[in-house]
């Protein structure tokens, strides 16, 4: 008997996108404001035994710490998205990692973002064609809206009810055969439980010519994808390796793969290996 695994995304249904990161930034962290949090930090986790969040959250403050007050006046790191620049990137954590230069003072963006602003100029005509833009983020609706201005953009989110059209899911939409000339999904499919279906589905309303840019997140140095029993604290369903290519080459007649971090400025702080996938329906029937 297959097991339904827990999905513990539904707590986000009726969400607005403004809870989506990329949408307004904190501002860069003062002295004060890491003293706060690192004591924070002791009562959340520490005292809850959660070890493993304490420390990394920890290793967080002080290289925020190291960043922000001690490297105050350097100009190191420039946000392609918002033209930001300053000492670094706030750096995040979770259980399993610390991840360092993430999030951007000013517009929130992330790696994934940062990467995104330059090969969606490289990758979108600036033509009279469609865009679905699942899980919208402010920060890639401006860049398109400025960049890309005769493109229709069209927002869609199953959780989210402040979009173009809500509830709808990924693995099951609602959509007409061949609806959209690109589709933008950004860390989308990590919390999907059938993320085959989502594929399927992502080319079945791509129009001929078209193309889904897709980023996930997940160990791209190694080659297959963990499934968990049940979502992890961010929701996911799944850590992906490059296994992830095979399938979705079962769905779109092209795939291409590129590592956003070697194709940016190391200033722009995109991660090595933070992946783009662009798929292409290439059938002209």
């Amino acid at each position: 008997m297959i097991q339904t695994r827990i999905n513990t995304n539904d707590k986000n249904i009726g969400q607005v996108s403004k809870n989506n990161p990329g949408w307004r930034g904190s501002g860069e962290p003062s002295l004060k404001s890491l003293i706060n949090q690192s004591f924070h930090n002791i009562k959340a986790n520490l005292l809850k035994g959660n070890v493993r969040f304490f420390l990394n959250y920890q290793i967080q403050v002080f290289a925020n710490t190291k960043t922000f007050v001690f490297n105050k006046n350097k100009k190191i790191k420039i946000c392609p998205c918002c033209k930001y620049s300053g000492p670094g990137f706030i750096a995040t954590s979770n259980d399993k990692r610390i991840t360092y230069h993430s999030r951007c003072p000013n517009c929130d963006s992330r790696s994934r973002h940062r990467g995104l602003s330059i090969v969606l100029n490289q990758h979108l005509e600036n033509k009279k064609l469609n865009l679905l833009f699942f899980a919208p983020e402010k920060v890639i609706l401006k860049i398109l809206q400025s960049k890309k201005k005769n493109i229709k953009i069209k927002t869609t989110d199953y959780y989210s009810h402040d979009v173009d059209f809500p509830n709808q899911d990924i693995q099951e939409l609602t959509f007409p055969d061949k609806s959209f000339d690109y589709i933008l999904c950004n860390h989308v499919i990590e919390h999907v439980p059938k993320d085959d279906l989502a594929f399927k589905e992502l080319s079945r309303i791509l129009n001929n010519g078209g193309k889904a840019i897709i980023t996930i997140p997940g160990d791209y140095h190694l080659y297959d994808t963990v499934e968990f029993k049940s979502t992890d604290r961010n929701g996911h369903f799944r850590h992906y390796g490059l296994d992830v290519i095979k399938k979705m080459q079962l769905y779109f007649d092209k795939v291409e793969v590129i590592d956003m971090g070697s194709a940016c400025k190391p200033e722009f702080g995109v991660r090595k290996n933070d992946l783009a996938f662009i798929c292409y329906n290439l059938s002209k029937q």
